[in-house]
């Protein structure tokens, strides 16, 4: 009742581990903090309140922002939200935009030489689902909406984790406040501080890697976009392959937005922030020589800025203790398969399978979930980040062995996805579930002995 009249006010208040006299108890007698509140974060705190097991939620951003714009799913992010949360997958599905013509509802993307008027290289076919898009950031609100008052929380700036006694953890947040805390969960992104404190803010992992590329953003209104591209380029999503860049657009918000990428290889990156101001007569100077279809996508970049590419492409451990990464924090990926942030929704059900098991009874049994957590989706995810690089390269016309070869790159397009897409998420609970249980099976045993 407390909780909800502060919310109510506009006031939140704190995680302090207790509850009102007369209310149940949690299923789980541990607290959990999500560092965090973009999608990866959000999704794992729906799924884990609407198993009984609250959560607190921070974020270190004072306001929403644009950052990042679109996102792209195909069908095992769309299987892992509803998955995760059937209320997770209505927001999206009231959200999302598909291809435009009927015709194309199964493609997931168009694929077209960027030398030439548009020429199609190949249609990738992802049956059943075709691909969906969102605009992020309204997606992330509709989110926002379907938790508990009091639990998500707005300038929340971590700046320290430090370990109990009990094996718990004081979160220490900018504001000069602190959370202690049984669980955390990093999800704050790829520049994630939960990261740094997990792996050692000396170790080359912690920090991003420069993925040798940078790209320019926009969004347009779709009336606008057919005016450049003409119906068809306009209302499906395309991708338009160059030597050494690439144009990628793909319809959000219904429809009635076109969301813009253009992507520029570059070997090193100079400028201390990831985001730098440009101008239109610089996007016309990298993407000179490119074709009539690149030169129209590239027109409607009103404000361009240079974003600067980076992923973790390596990760020796997603855990250690009760404290775990997922999402971007832990493999943040190049858009380049469109698969980035699915992983995040796979991270989030396998995570709330594990912990809704009622096996994870204690704080042990958490590090026991973690362990299994890390066993089966580490290998999973940081594939997927590599082959994202891998697939950039393919469609700037630098594949090893691939080149400029149209044959090679529709033959290699036309079965790379697949492996990401069919998934069984279902066979993949059960085998995190069962490798939780050998886990703590070892576990019980060297106690036993010891």
């Amino acid at each position: 009742m407390l909780r909800r009249l502060l919310a109510k006010m506009g006031l939140r208040q704190e995680l302090t581990d207790t509850h009102e006299t007369g209310s149940p108890k949690p299923k789980k007698q541990f607290s959990i903090a999500i560092v965090g509140g973009g999608l990866s974060g959000l999704s794992l705190a729906i799924g884990l309140v609407q198993r009984g097991i609250p959560v607190q939620i921070y974020e270190g951003a004072t306001e929403w922002t644009d950052a990042g714009a679109g996102l792209v799913f195909a069908k095992n992010s769309m299987a892992a939200m509803e998955k995760i949360s059937p209320d997770i997958y209505r927001a999206f599905a009231n959200r999302s935009s598909g291809q435009g013509w009927e015709s194309k509802k199964t493609t997931y993307m168009d694929y077209r030489d960027g030398s030439t008027d548009g020429e199609l290289i190949t249609s990738v076919i992802c049956a059943n689902t075709g691909q969906e898009s969102v605009h992020r950031t309204l997606f992330a609100k509709d989110l926002v909406a379907l938790l508990p008052g009091g639990t998500f929380h707005m300038g929340k700036r971590l700046i320290a984790i430090d370990g109990r006694p009990d094996g718990g953890y004081m979160l220490r947040w900018a504001d000069g406040l602190s959370t202690d805390v049984d669980v955390v969960f990093g999800c704050d992104g790829i520049k994630s501080k939960c990261r740094q404190l997990l792996l050692g803010e000396d170790s080359p992992e912690s920090t991003p890697k420069f993925a040798k590329e940078f790209a320019y953003r926009g969004m347009v209104p779709m009336e606008r976009a057919i005016g450049v591209l003409g119906e068809e380029m306009a209302r499906n999503s395309m991708v338009n392959i160059g030597a050494g860049c690439l144009t990628t657009t793909y319809p959000v918000e219904k429809g009635t937005l076109l969301n813009l990428v253009a992507c520029r290889s570059i070997n090193t990156w100079e400028h201390d922030e990831w985001v730098v101001p440009s101008s239109q007569e610089a996007v016309r100077k990298d993407f000179a020589g490119c074709g009539p279809v690149m030169q129209k996508v590239i027109s409607m970049m009103d404000k361009p800025a240079m974003w600067a590419l980076f992923d973790h492409p390596e990760c020796s451990t997603f855990y250690k203790g009760r404290f775990a990464l997922i999402g971007d924090a832990a493999h943040a990926s190049t858009p380049h398969q469109g698969a980035g942030c699915g992983q995040a929704f796979e991270d989030a059900l396998i995570i709330c399978s594990l912990l809704e098991d009622e096996q994870v009874v204690s704080v042990a049994d958490v590090e026991d979930a973690l362990e299994a957590y890390d066993a089966i989706r580490r290998p999973r995810t940081l594939k997927i980040v590599n082959t994202s690089r891998e697939n950039g390269e393919i469609c700037m016309m630098r594949g090893e062995g691939i080149g400029n070869d149209l044959g090679k790159i529709k033959a290699t397009l036309d079965e790379r996805f697949h492996w990401i897409w069919h998934e069984n998420l279902d066979r993949q609970v059960q085998q995190v579930k069962s490798k939780m249980r050998e886990v703590s099976k070892a576990r019980q045993h060297r106690d036993t002995v010891n």
